[in-house]
């Protein structure tokens, strides 16, 4: 059946909506505004750059406002969830004032300049059929952390000349270093902390539940987290069900609560523990629940009909109810990112709404280190300021995290001051020297070096860049840009092919106040050999001038 032929395709698209007609009368936050500058800047270098805010910070409005301020040409916006699809649609002509079609299903983006599509779809000859008629400029990944899988990969594979913009909410550092497999830079970074601090999110509560039926001892390790199925088993455990309901009805008291669960069965079993306690009080939802169903039991929750609503791979991403104030972590999990999406359920401002309470069910762990709200928070600290403020928490059940971290910090500091004091009163008499040569200052390169951001996201220098500079007499610290390396690199196959001094050569020379970086190879050889001849002493200035003066001219002899 032909494109045209089809009864079900988007055509005649109706009108944007109403309000407002030509882009967002929405005012960016401050941080969204740098975000925006930030994304524009990267693309103009790189091919692909990410954009990294923690739920409930608007990635979606700052995407789709960089799309209505600075792109013009078709767009793609790639979802993997039906929420994640009706979310970007909706942002998108919100903000844009234009209308926006969707591939999915049975439904054919024709006509329109943006298009949301799931992943789901275009794949095979659908793929081929949609690159067929559709070729963006701008592809913008919802949830980019998926991103690593192949069947992201064939997608931005299938449009190789469009610039790709990622999504992602996720601190994990794995996941993080595997998004630097498909991604070439990191535009702007935006922590739940710095959401907390600046008041765009609410302040975590943690309250620590010891469940002594919980032990995960024997549960292993899969793919970074614990192995599905085993730790089911755990968590399904009558006493183990009894031993998270019962708790959370009693410490969340009136806040509406989302439980994260391990199973379709946990959950509908835990909603029934739940209602047995208190009747009618809670329902569960997992991926297999009729779209129509669903939509019910999250609209009943978010007016207040019952309280705790229990879930399973379905409220993780794209979920939205400001409203909610308690998340029962009752699916532990040795991942950041997980966590963090789950967490995030929780930490929308809402009237009335004074903190978010994250009660974390843990028993014996183990050798496992379990993922906790010290951990998302916990980013720009060390890990014994974290392993400090999860001593607070257990000590003082209910304490705020960013508190706890930052009591913890004071307490390390003072620890660290009264070793040094201690330190100071035992004198020795060493003498030493140090020298640190910066490459790019012996290169007159300007360098180009997103230290952080490379070590965070995975894309620092590779192993072959390394040996390639060492083989050069560089050594660079392990945590320099994979961009930066290619400068040095760069200088140095250049240098070589012009027959300029090496490094090496330079680095000498810089000893000795030669500073012109255009010497000729042969003539800084000889120049090395007349001050080693020289007992390694400097030689004379006027000497110095006269076997420089050459090259100063450009021309070697």
């Amino acid at each position: 059946m032909s494109v045209a032929q089809r009864s079900f395709f988007e055509s005649a698209p109706p009108a944007p909506p109403s309000a407002p007609q030509s882009g967002s009368r929405r005012t960016p936050r401050p941080y969204q505004e740098a975000g925006i500058a930030a994304i524009g800047a990267k693309l103009g270098e790189h091919r692909s750059t990410l954009f990294v805010c923690p739920t409930g910070g608007g990635k979606t409005f700052v995407a789709s406002t960089y799309i209505e301020r600075h792109v013009t040409e078709p767009v793609l916006w790639l979802a993997h969830r039906e929420e994640l699809v009706d979310q970007g649609i909706n942002d998108l002509q919100t903000v844009v004032g234009e209308f926006v079609a969707k591939e999915k299903a049975d439904s054919y983006a024709l006509g329109s300049r943006l298009v949301v599509a799931t992943v789901q779809t275009l794949k095979g000859a659908r793929l081929d059929d949609f690159a067929s008629r559709f070729q963006p400029r701008l592809i913008v990944v919802d949830e980019a952390h998926h991103a690593v899988a192949p069947s992201y990969r064939k997608i931005l594979d299938a449009f190789p000349d469009a610039k790709v913009l990622g999504l992602t909410a996720t601190p994990d550092r794995s996941d993080e270093r595997a998004m630097g497999q498909v991604f070439d830079s990191v535009a702007y970074v935006y922590e739940i902390r710095d959401a907390i601090r600046d008041k765009f999110l609410c302040p975590i509560r943690i309250s620590r539940v010891l469940v002594d039926a919980i032990d995960l001892r024997a549960v292993h390790t899969v793919a970074g987290d614990l192995n599905q199925g085993e730790l089911d088993a755990i968590m399904s455990l009558e006493e183990v069900l009894h031993g998270v309901v019962k708790p959370t009805i009693e410490l969340a008291g009136q806040r509406r609560t989302i439980l994260f669960t391990t199973s379709v069965e946990n959950a509908h079993r835990m909603a029934e523990i739940f209602n047995r306690y208190a009747a009618g009080s809670a329902r569960a939802v997992d991926g297999s629940t009729d779209s129509d169903e669903r939509r019910r039991i999250l609209r009943d929750h978010k007016a207040g009909a019952y309280q705790f609503l229990c879930n399973v791979g379905v409220l993780t991403e794209g979920y939205d109810d400001p409203g909610v104030s308690c998340i029962a972590m009752a699916r532990p999990t040795k991942s950041r990112a997980l966590y963090a999406q789950c967490a995030g359920r929780g930490l929308r401002i809402f009237p009335g709404k004074d903190d978010c309470l994250l009660l974390d069910f843990v028993g014996n762990s183990g050798n496992h280190a379990l993922a906790s709200a010290l951990d998302i928070l916990g980013g720009k600290y060390d890990e014994d300021v974290v392993a400090k403020a999860r001593e607070i928490v257990e000590r003082e059940n209910g304490a705020l995290a960013e508190d706890a971290l930052e009591r913890a910090a004071q307490e390390i500091e003072a620890e660290k001051a009264r070793a040094a004091a201690k330190r100071a009163r035992v004198k020795g008499n060493v003498n030493y020297r140090t020298q640190t040569v910066d490459p790019f200052a012996v290169l007159h390169i300007q360098p180009d070096d997103d230290r952080e951001y490379a070590e965070r996201f995975g894309m620092t220098a590779s192993e072959k860049q390394i040996a390639a500079l060492q083989s050069s007499g560089i050594e660079i610290d392990p945590g320099m840009s994979r961009r930066a390396a290619s400068q040095l690199l760069g200088s140095v196959f250049a240098r070589r092919q012009k027959g300029l001094a090496t490094f090496k050569q330079l680095k000498t020379l810089s000893k000795y106040g030669v500073t012109n970086i255009n010497v000729s190879f042969d003539r800084a050889s000889r120049v090395i050999d007349a001050i080693a001849g020289n007992g390694w002493r400097p030689l004379h200035p006027a000497t110095l001038a006269s076997m420089l003066a050459r090259d100063e001219a450009g021309v070697d002899g």
